[in-house]
């Protein structure tokens, strides 16, 4: 896999969970990290362009292939369904015991739309929430697929093109009396998925970039960042806005590839590599470490610096344990039954 990429996983997984952390300070009654709790989603931004990118380079050489289609989304049920599948029978089995620990933020909790990642209205969520991000990469997976029935140039073009046509219409036509099933193809957050695809043609284009150029780019992504998030806008949609920053800032760590294959950050490789067992398990570790730490306020620390300290590592140390021990068994076991 590219460095880069498992770099910007870790990234990205970092801050979301950097963002439930601030929440679950903030319904403890904490101060810090206020400003995290919104940030902090940069994360999914970030997520979503990767999937673009991703989706053109693992597919270079299977559009109009024998089963191309069948074998491309076999591989993202794999890779993707099993472990949701386990967390959300974990989640189910917390709903039915104790349900107030389920989407504590509110939401009417859905099980059958958690299991099959169905459209949701306003008011609903899924067993896990994080599950909402899901929605949208299966949706890209699907349109994508469709793509691999035409020539890698036609098919990237024929998604291209149905994906600003879904962002154009989210901009411009009043959703508020769209059907909630059309909503979810009808929706701004695609141009992340389309910058995504934008990213990996235009590095093919120009495949040597100075490192200069490289820095100067995730500097400024960075700088838009906290732009943005204090208030600030630029094109009056904040989904727009911040994926020019995650853009800015994907463009920089991907383009220095070279140099990260000369000098390797172990740590950062091996959170990206369990980013998605980070990503789906951490909220079930925060809210164990505040259960926890309300039981025991009389021999822990009662610091919310400790606490949000000790949230952080165990989510990682947590969800690297599952990629090890749950999520690569799982992918084995899918990988064995689909043959």
């Amino acid at each position: 896999m590219i460095l880069s990429i498992q770099y910007l996983r870790a990234i990205a997984s970092i801050l979301v969970v950097l963002s439930h952390i601030a929440w679950k300070n903030i319904q403890a009654g904490g101060s810090t990290m206020h400003w995290w709790h919104e940030a902090g989603t940069f994360g999914v931004d970030i997520f979503f362009i990767i999937s673009g990118f991703i989706m053109i380079y693992i597919t270079a050489n299977m559009h109009q292939q024998p089963n191309g289609v069948r074998i491309f989304l076999k591989k993202r049920f794999t890779r993707i369904v099993p472990l949701y599948w386990f967390y959300t029978l974990i989640a189910l089995s917390i709903f039915f015991l104790m349900p107030e620990k389920v989407n504590s933020a509110g939401g009417d909790t859905q099980i059958l739309k958690s299991f099959f990642l169905l459209p949701l209205k306003s008011e609903e969520d899924y067993l896990v929430g994080v599950g909402w991000t899901l929605h949208y990469e299966f949706l890209f997976y699907i349109l994508f697929s469709f793509g691999l029935l035409l020539t890698r140039k036609m098919g990237n073009i024929m998604v291209s093109i149905f994906l600003l046509f879904s962002i154009c219409y989210a901009l411009f036509i009043s959703m508020q009396d769209i059907n909630y099933i059309f909503y979810s193809f009808l929706n701004v957050i695609f141009i992340e998925f389309l910058l995504g695809m934008l990213l990996y043609h235009l590095l093919r284009k120009i495949p040597v970039i100075h490192w200069s150029i490289s820095i100067l780019s995730i500097m400024v992504g960075i700088f838009l960042f906290s732009y943005f998030f204090n208030d600030h806008t630029l094109t009056s949609v904040h989904r727009i806005d911040t994926a020019i920053s995650a853009f800015l800032i994907c463009f920089g760590v991907v383009s220095l590839e070279y140099i990260w294959k000369v000098k390797e950050f172990k740590l950062l490789s091996k959170i990206g590599d369990a980013s998605y067992s980070i990503y789906l398990l951490h909220p079930f570790v925060l809210v164990a470490m505040v259960m926890l730490n309300e039981k025991l306020k009389e021999v822990l620390p009662q610091s919310e610096y400790f606490l949000i300290i000790l949230m952080f590592v165990v989510s990682l140390i947590s969800g690297y344990i599952s990629h090890i021990w749950i999520e690569k068994p799982l992918i084995k076991i899918t990988k064995k039954l689909f043959g």
